[in-house]
Order: C-alpha cells, then sequence, then structure tokens
C-alpha cells in the first residue's frame, strides 16, 4: 500500500479515526505522517479516554472534586469537561484523584502488558523479584523464617542470573 500524500514510498503508518460514527482510515510513509496536519493531540487523547469513562459507566472520583489548585484557581470538577489542567501546578494539586480515575478505567496504574523482545527476560525477571521480595517481607513479618529463607535464596538466584 503506498502513502495518501506522496502516492511514492509504502505506507507505514496507519490511523483509523471516528467521527460521528464513520471510520475513516489513512495510510501514510514515515516522512509524511510527520507532515500531515492530524486533529490528534494530548487534550483530544484525554477527553477520549474522559468520555470512555462516562460511556462505559465506571464511578467517578469524588475524592478530590472540592479541591482547588492554588496557583490558578481550577477545580477538579472542571477537569472532565476541558480536559486538560489549568497550570503545572494542577498536576500535583490533583494527583491522588486523577490516580484513581485512571484506575477505575484501567484496573491500577502499573503496566502490565507486552515486553521488548530484547529486554522482555530482563523485566520479567525484576518484576518477579519484586514480587518474591513482597512475600519475603511479608514472612518475616509472620516469623516464617523457613519460608524466608527460602525465598532470599531464590530472589539471589534471580538476581545472580540478571548479572
Amino acid at each position: 500500500m503506498l502513502c495518501e500524500k506522496c502516492q511514492k514510498k509504502p505506507a507505514t503508518v496507519h490511523m483509523q479515526q471516528f467521527i460521528h460514527g464513520v471510520k475513516k482510515e489513512m495510510h501514510f510513509c514515515q516522512e509524511c505522517s510527520f507532515k500531515v496536519d492530524l486533529p490528534i493531540s494530548l487534550e483530544n487523547i484525554f477527553q477520549g479516554f474522559l468520555n470512555q469513562v462516562k460511556q462505559h459507566g465506571k464511578p467517578t472520583v469524588n475524592q478530590g472534586q472540592n479541591i482547588a489548585c492554588a496557583r490558578c484557581g481550577m477545580t477538579f470538577n472542571e477537569f472532565p469537561t476541558s480536559g486538560k489542567f489549568g497550570c503545572d501546578s494542577c498536576y500535583q494539586t490533583f494527583a491522588k484523584p486523577v490516580e484513581a480515575l485512571i484506575k477505575n478505567v484501567q484496573g491500577g496504574t502499573r503496566h502490565a502488558g507486552k515486553f521488548p523482545r530484547r529486554s522482555g527476560v530482563m523485566l520479567l525477571n525484576k518484576r518477579k523479584v519484586d514480587t518474591l521480595r513482597a512475600s519475603l517481607q511479608a514472612a518475616i513479618t509472620a516469623e516464617n523464617f523457613e519460608e524466608a529463607a527460602l525465598l532470599r535464596d531464590e530472589i539471589r538466584n534471580l538476581e545472580g542470573a540478571a548479572q
């Protein structure tokens, strides 16, 4: 498939846009994709995220709705309608309510998806070590020292394999 703009190079960037339920597909080469004026912005993406929350009936975040930014005066209630914050201080002011909003939609704030092939093994080992450390701490708190010793040895084995 050739680029829609230059009609010379193969299309490597494929985009779909839905406007009022009508699907439009666009195909560009890497070079032309930077030159095309697309109606995509962080604001549009965030607004789509908030609309998704409203459509699927996810619970709204009550925590922080009465909070106002000390610098610009924006309240958390204004955020879903505009889809953007008023100033850089808003990110810190509304950190907890936004985190709760993301947890409502995605189920968490930690990525648990695919890994790059080259670094996937290292990332999986790191994640396993983190889980084992939490289990080790729980075993120590419960004074289950035999299990703690086994967990400690497994952590050492994994960390040794990573080096």
